[in-house]
């Protein structure tokens, strides 16, 4: 690691082991690519803002899982899709 930047990997590794601040770093790497993919899906900015919420939410609490068999970009969104399709269902059972 010549450049002194940490992959992703690295980064929730570290997480996973207590670094809040690798954790922090993970957030602000990729905060504004999974507003973009929610903001391409949805309408409004405030459902925008609650699923990418509730898509960090759920890489805290699910950080332990990582095992790293995929990589944690792909974590990541696998979860952003999982939040995705509990909000398409709940939108489609409240009409």
């Amino acid at each position: 690691m010549m450049s002194g930047v940490r992959s992703d990997g690295e980064l929730l590794g570290a997480w996973q082991a207590g670094d809040a601040a690798a954790g922090a770093a993970f957030v602000d790497r990729h905060f504004d690519a999974i507003t973009r993919f929610f903001r391409n899906k949805v309408g409004g900015e405030d459902d925008v803002a609650e699923l990418v919420g509730q898509t960090f939410l759920g890489c805290t609490s699910g950080k332990e899982r990582w095992r790293g068999e995929a990589n944690a970009r792909q974590f990541l969104y696998a979860i952003a899709h999982n939040v995705l399709r509990k909000y398409i269902r709940g939108r489609y059972k409240r009409r």
